[in-house]
Formats: structure tokens, sequence, C-alpha cells
């Protein structure tokens, strides 16, 4: 298996319902933990960050997490 074999299967599985709610899951995550780290004073800018990530990702068919907030707990 070579270096294409492998992309091609990460991208099929990011398109995936499982990975897309994977990788909303994690760019969700990593949101909040920025969210946290900052008292939330750039929430505006990490949502749209968020969001920029998620349209790169996955199928980007506002499937679940799609244009979610994230917890800013």
């Amino acid at each position: 298996m070579n270096l294409n074999d492998i992309t091609r299967k990460a991208q099929d599985f990011l398109k995936s319902d499982k990975g897309e709610e994977m990788s909303d899951k994690v760019i969700d995550g990593a949101a909040a933990a920025a969210n946290k780290v900052t008292g939330n004073k750039h929430a505006d800018k990490i949502q749209g960050a968020r969001d920029a990530a998620d349209k790169h990702i996955g199928r980007n068919d506002g499937t679940a997490g799609r244009d979610s907030t994230p917890d800013p707990k």
C-alpha cells in the first residue's frame, strides 16, 4: 500500500457518517479547549476557525456538529 492509497482511504473515511462524526467531535473539542484557555475572549474567532476547519474536513453537508457552538466549559 502506498501513500496515495492511504490518503484516499483516509479521505473516504472522513466522508463517511462515522468519519464525519469523529472529525466534528475532534474539531468541537479543540474549539472548546481553545475557548477554555483564552477564557472565551476570542470565541468568535475560534468559532470561525472551527467552521473553516469543518468546511475542509469531511463531507461539509450540514450533518451533526456542523456550525455548532462548542461548550465553553
